[in-house]
């Protein structure tokens, strides 16, 4: 019982481990306003804005798609 347990620490570490890594690997260099061809500040202006007026774009642009 206690190796079943050890065992499915150790291949949850490793998942979460995989996913960071992916995440950091595949990010575009200068961030998100880089991404989006703007300096930091413009970046957080109109992500804010956005938020402020319409929370639900922000997600759907952010996760791809919404259902509700």
């Amino acid at each position: 019982m206690k190796t079943t347990l050890r065992l499915l620490v150790v291949m949850v570490v490793v998942v979460v481990a995989l996913v960071a890594g992916s995440a950091v690997a595949l990010a575009a260099p200068g961030g998100m306003p880089a991404a989006h061809g703007v300096d930091g500040k413009t970046f957080g202006g109109v992500v804010s804005a956005v938020a402020q007026a319409n929370p639900i774009a922000l997600a759907e642009h952010v996760g791809g798609c919404y259902t509700p």
